[in-house]
């Protein structure tokens, strides 16, 4: 009886669940999305970790059927289109692994530390604070780089080490430095699910501009996109040759109202993300980039008034012949409005 004992044991934990082992499974992924870490003192920093645990359900029915409703309504014939449209939606559809917890590696002094992280929610999001002295041979470019555990695959994941001093660039996504059109429902959703991305002209170059000519700079990428399309932005952003950013983006549940979310004001939104990167980082100076199509001028604004020693300027993308009058409060040496990034050019100076 004993001689069985060893190996149905061995074939149940392979089996058990990721609930006791934290092994990810065969048919699960792990998405990890750029975090940005604060100094604690000289010597030890803390390192917010923020990941995604799912099963992709590639032959998903309801995924198969939503593709085939939204190619009807956008009357998609060619097979890229479709094609685009399929990769987009499919993070949308997802089977999110919830009490689930998974194990990082993290190579410091050539050492390999392991740390197990929180267990998932209901969406499959998991967040995890490490506390660790950060040598400068630990980084790349800026970075702590770590990954998930697993035999066969590679589930990467960074953080910014950011300075406590410097400036920092916290940008809006859509019509400001990615063509949406928001404005136009239509175009709005075929730019988002059925077309490649384009980037708003000259912003690339700004951002590069920006990070030659300021000490410390760093940047973060704030929008009320949900998270479910990070991957997509973020290929996106690195094949152009933007600097790597943090991402704060909105988390949704499709099967929950959180869903509702998406149509939400974005005002409160952006002033509770931006506030937070202000109060973690108070002695940085911080350039707002947005554009004129929803609230960016007016949550702006608001911020300034709120922290007008923080932040130096902001910069907003007119998209629908906005006039000066959205900017009331703000000293006009502080901002300015934009079409493409050339106009930014000459704002941008030590």
């Amino acid at each position: 009886m004993m001689l069985w004992a060893a190996p149905l044991m061995l074939f149940a934990l392979n089996k058990a669940p990721n609930f006791l082992t934290g092994k990810i499974a065969n048919d699960e992924r792990v998405v990890f999305f750029p975090t940005a870490a604060t100094q604690i003192n000289e010597t030890h920093w803390n390192i917010p970790i923020h990941g995604w645990i799912f099963e992709p359900e590639i032959d998903s029915v309801k995924r198969k059927a939503l593709i085939k409703a939204l190619g009807k309504m956008f009357q998609l014939k060619d097979t890229e289109t479709k094609s685009i449209l399929r990769q987009r939606l499919m993070p949308f559809a997802v089977d999110n692994q919830s009490l689930q917890y998974v194990r990082i590696t993290i190579v410091k002094s050539g050492q390999q530390l392991i740390h197990r992280l929180p267990r998932s929610a209901k969406d499959g999001h998991f967040f995890g604070n490490l506390t660790m002295p950060i040598e400068v041979e630990d980084l790349q470019d800026g970075k702590l780089h770590y990954k998930a555990i697993d035999s066969e695959r590679y589930f990467p994941g960074r953080v910014h080490i950011i300075p406590p001093t410097g400036v920092s660039i916290i940008s809006d996504i859509d019509d400001t430095v990615k063509i949406t059109n928001y404005l136009n429902k239509k175009e709005f959703y075929k730019n988002t699910f059925i077309r490649d991305f384009k980037a708003v002209p000259g912003m690339k170059d700004v951002f590069l501009k920006c990070r030659s000519q300021y000490d410390n700079c760093t940047f973060h990428f704030v929008s009320a996109s949900p998270y479910q399309l990070f991957e997509e932005l973020s290929s996106f952003f690195e094949a152009e040759g933007f600097p790597l950013a943090t991402y704060h983006l909105k988390r949704i549940r499709v099967k929950d109202k959180t869903l509702l979310q998406l149509f939400a004001d974005p005002f409160e939104y952006k002033i509770g993300q931006i506030e937070r990167i202000l109060h973690k980082y108070p002695q940085r100076k911080f350039i707002l980039i947005g554009d004129s199509g929803e609230k960016d001028p007016e949550v702006y604004v608001e911020l300034c008034k709120r922290y007008p020693e923080q932040i130096e300027k902001i910069w907003i993308r007119n998209v629908n012949d906005a006039d000066a009058s959205r900017m009331d409060g703000v000293d006009e040496a502080k901002w300015r409005y934009f079409s493409t990034g050339s106009d930014l050019m000459k704002e941008i100076k030590r």
